[in-house]
C-alpha cells in the first residue's frame, strides 16, 4: 500500500499541467517561499479530497452525480484558469529593482544594497505585505487544485479502482494516500527549489518573459478545459 501510494505520487509529479507551471512561477517570481506556498495550497486541497474520500464518498459521489455538474465545474475550472493567465498577461509586474534617485556616492551605494536585498526577497521590510502575497499564492493553489472537475473525478477513479476493490480498511487507506501525499510534499518542494535557483540567472526581463508564457499556457488550459466539458 505505501509502496503503490509512493509510485502513484511519483508519476503524478512527472505531470505537466497549470499546477506545475504555477508552482515554478511562483518560485521564479518571488523564491522559495512563494512556490512552497502554491504547492500548500494544492495540498491542503488533496488533504481536503482525501477525507471526502476517505469519510464522504456518498456525498462526493452524490455531488458529482447532479445534472450537468461536470458541465459548470468544468466551466468554472477553465473560467479560473483563463483569469489566473490573464492576470499574468497584463497585470503581473516583475518584481525586482526599483529606480533608485541617489544623490550621491553613498546614496548610491545604500540603493544598490537594497537593489540586492529586494532582488534577493522583493518584500524585504515589509511583513504584512509579504504574508498577503504568500496567502496569494497559497490561495491561488488551493482553488486550481481545487475547482477543477478532472481533480475531483480523479479522487473518484482512485476509489474506484484501487481502494473499494481491494476492501482496504482505514488505517490501510491512510498509509496509501499517506504515501502520495508525502510523495507530493517532496516533489513539489524540489520544483519550488529548483524555480528559486533558476531565478538567480534571469533578469527582470526573463522573469517577465517566463510570467507571460505561462500566463499563456494557463490561457490555452483554460480555453481546453471549457472545450473539453462544451
Amino acid at each position: 500500500m505505501l509502496i503503490q501510494g509512493i509510485l502513484l505520487g511519483i508519476s503524478l509529479s512527472f505531470m505537466v499541467g497549470p499546477l506545475l507551471f504555477s508552482i515554478v512561477q511562483a518560485g521564479i517570481e518571488r523564491g522559495f517561499r512563494a512556490g512552497l506556498a502554491v504547492a500548500g495550497g494544492i495540498w491542503f486541497s488533496d488533504v481536503l479530497y482525501v477525507l471526502l474520500v476517505q469519510y464522504g464518498m456518498e456525498a462526493l459521489t452524490a455531488v458529482t452525480s447532479l445534472p450537468d455538474f461536470r458541465l459548470w465545474s468544468g466551466l468554472a475550472g477553465g473560467m479560473l484558469l483563463a483569469a489566473f493567465g490573464l492576470g499574468n498577461l497584463f497585470f503581473k509586474k516583475t518584481p525586482g529593482l526599483s529606480p533608485e534617485k541617489t544623490g550621491g556616492s553613498e546614496a548610491a551605494q545604500a540603493g544598490t544594497a537594497r537593489n540586492r536585498d529586494m532582488q534577493n526577497d522583493p518584500d524585504a521590510g515589509l511583513p504584512d505585505a509579504k504574508h498577503r502575497t504568500y496567502f496569494a499564492y497559497w490561495l491561488r493553489g488551493f482553488l486550481m487544485n481545487t475547482v477543477n472537475p478532472f481533480t475531483v473525478f480523479f479522487w473518484l477513479g482512485i476509489a474506484g479502482a484501487i481502494i473499494i476493490p481491494n476492501g482496504w480498511q482505514t488505517e490501510q487507506i491512510l498509509v496509501f494516500f499517506g504515501g502520495m501525499l508525502g510523495t507530493l510534499v517532496v516533489t513539489d518542494t524540489l520544483k519550488a527549489y529548483a524555480a528559486k535557483r533558476v531565478r538567480h540567472f534571469l533578469t527582470p526581463g526573463h522573469i517577465q518573459w517566463v510570467q507571460r508564457g505561462i500566463g499563456f499556457l494557463l490561457l490555452v488550459f483554460g480555453a481546453v478545459l471549457v472545450a473539453r466539458v462544451l
